[in-house]
């Protein structure tokens, strides 16, 4: 994985995809691991592949949950984990045509809102007698509005700009706030896209670049290049020239 390992970690959104690729390398590596999801069948069934993982069933959508979910983990070990990732997410591809009132609320509630409950949870109950690297998980897709990405982008973008907001504000508590900006992986969700992703990345491949860039102490983990330094490139583009590709881009994908 990479030279640092961490003794404890919590992955929350962590029974498939990028988050149950991280939990596999993570516990390969001998970290003791929680991992929270909705589906505690399948939660369940996928820690009991490793000897040093457990289930902790939790819905981000409920705050009641988040803050017995951390009273929990604080009670049995008297400490939060050296490492928290934050990666539970819905998508629904989106754009004018689609645009569903209820579907973008159901987005946010989950991949925003889910983001503000854990965060709450862990500053009620932080101490600062040690250092807690907290992740978020979110999206290139947040750093600039995207054909197609009406519903999802917009969440990420909520979510980018609260952790920038609460970074330095939250750093004497001794939580060390991240962000994670993987492109396209391999998932169930991405299984959902009917257009080509440029660099497509399996689970395995993403959790390893991840975690490297987690360890390195980077603010900021974005891979893979070039995708994601062409995607740098267009947030910072005039919107004169931003619509232009946009435009491209629309025509592109419509259909004949």
């Amino acid at each position: 994985m990479n030279k640092r390992i961490w003794k404890q970690a919590w992955i929350i959104g962590g029974s498939t995809g990028l988050g149950a690729a991280m939990v596999q390398e993570l516990a390969h590596a001998g970290t003791e691991v929680v991992v929270s999801a909705r589906n505690s069948e399948r939660l369940t069934n996928f820690c009991n592949h490793f000897v040093n993982a457990s289930a902790l069933s939790l819905d981000i959508t409920d705050q009641d949950e988040c803050n017995q979910a951390v009273s929990m983990l604080l009670a049995k070990n008297e400490a939060l984990p050296d490492l928290i990732i934050l990666n539970a997410a819905i998508y629904t591809p989106m754009n004018a045509r689609s645009l569903d009132p209820a579907e973008c609320a159901r987005m946010m509630d989950v991949n925003y809102q889910g983001v503000v409950n854990m965060l709450s949870a862990l500053l009620s109950h932080k101490s600062d007698d040690k250092e807690v690297t907290v992740a978020t998980v979110t999206s290139p897709s947040g750093w600039r509005g995207l054909p197609g990405g009406a519903g999802y982008g917009p969440t990420k973008a909520a979510v980018i700009n609260l952790v920038e907001s609460l970074k330095t504000e939250v750093e004497k508590q001794g939580l060390d706030l991240r962000l994670v900006n993987p492109g396209f992986i391999k998932t169930r969700l991405t299984d959902k896209n009917d257009f080509k992703m440029p660099q497509l990345m399996e689970p395995e491949y993403a959790a390893k670049k991840a975690l490297k860039g987690l360890a390195s102490g980077k603010f900021d983990t974005s891979f893979p290049n070039p995708f994601i330094f062409y995607l740098k490139l267009l947030r910072h583009l005039p919107y004169r020239m931003y619509f232009w590709i946009a435009r491209k881009l629309v025509k592109k994908n419509e259909t004949p």
